[in-house]
């Protein structure tokens, strides 16, 4: 029981983090980002590079990867889902047409890291690979400092979204994007850059992954997209603080099932949502 707590609250501050990222982009933007995961596996790849290559250390690595990918999740927000934007007559309408262009993305980012790294699976990078003991539970102290660290990351994220000029701007672009406007906010900066900063979340959590896990490859991405969904869903879409605690919630689900079998995980997760989606069909936060 006391492995199951402490477990489940690490993998929950994963959960969290990677949530966040997709919840943020569909809340300001309307795009539901299936292929949020193949961000967080580039940052992974991007961090095992410079692991690897340059013995940069994977917390030093942050700063690499998560500016890398902003600046393409900026770039693929104005290429692709900038002219849907305009060309879509209601934000059902946009949902729709971007869920198709983020199928396409997920094939093609997975293509190219294959064709780049051939499919191999890269292992983790041993970092602070040791065990330390938690009310006579032995966990690993790098998992203990990527939980730590994704906690960070989110409440960072939360005082950006409440307390800054820039997350006010999201925040009113989400509620009133007509009002915004008239008020001098420029809507579609807004959206690039609510893109950009969820691909940013999600290659800090893949690049703090690869400090824990091994066998990394190029299609682990919807694993953790199906995970993000499951955590905003049941939190309420849109909510923040109802990803935060979403992702705790399945982080203990997740890895009491892993116990049992590392087979059903997914399933046990989703039938976990099925149940509280039929006692409350809006989530835990959603309005």
């Amino acid at each position: 029981m006391i492995g199951i707590i402490i477990n489940g609250a690490i993998l929950g501050a994963i959960f969290s983090l990677i949530a966040v990222g997709l919840n943020l982009q569909y809340g300001v933007t309307r795009i539901l980002n299936i292929a949020h995961g193949e961000f967080l596996m580039l940052g992974s790849y991007i961090t095992y590079i410079f692991f690897t290559l340059y013995g940069v250390n994977p917390l030093v690595s942050l700063v690499i990867s998560g500016p890398i990918v902003f600046i393409l999740g900026i770039l693929i927000q104005i290429v692709v889902f900038r002219k849907l934007v305009h060309v879509s007559r209601s934000a059902e309408e946009l949902e729709s047409r971007s869920l198709l262009a983020c199928f396409g993305l997920t094939f093609i980012i997975q293509n190219v890291v294959a064709e780049i790294f051939r499919g191999t699976p890269i292992i983790s990078a041993p970092y602070l690979n040791v065990s330390t003991d938690i009310l006579g539970e032995p966990v690993p102290l790098n998992m203990i400092v990527v939980a730590v660290m994704s906690v960070i990351i989110s409440l960072v994220m939360y005082l950006v979204l409440r307390f800054t000029s820039i997350g006010l701007a999201m925040r009113a672009t989400v509620e009133e994007p007509a009002g915004a406007q008239l008020v001098g906010i420029n809507i579609f900066k807004i959206h690039a850059v609510s893109f950009g900063i969820g691909a940013l979340l999600a290659a800090l959590a893949g690049s703090m992954l690869v400090m824990i896990y091994s066998n990394i490859t190029p299609y682990i991405g919807p694993q953790y997209t199906f995970i993000a969904l499951a955590v905003i869903i049941l939190g309420g879409m849109g909510s923040f603080i109802g990803s935060l605690v979403g992702g705790f919630l399945i982080g203990y689900v997740y890895y009491a099932s892993l116990t049992i079998d590392a087979l059903i995980t997914l399933a046990v997760v989703y039938s976990f949502l099925i149940i509280l989606l039929i006692i409350r069909p809006k989530g835990l936060f959603g309005r």
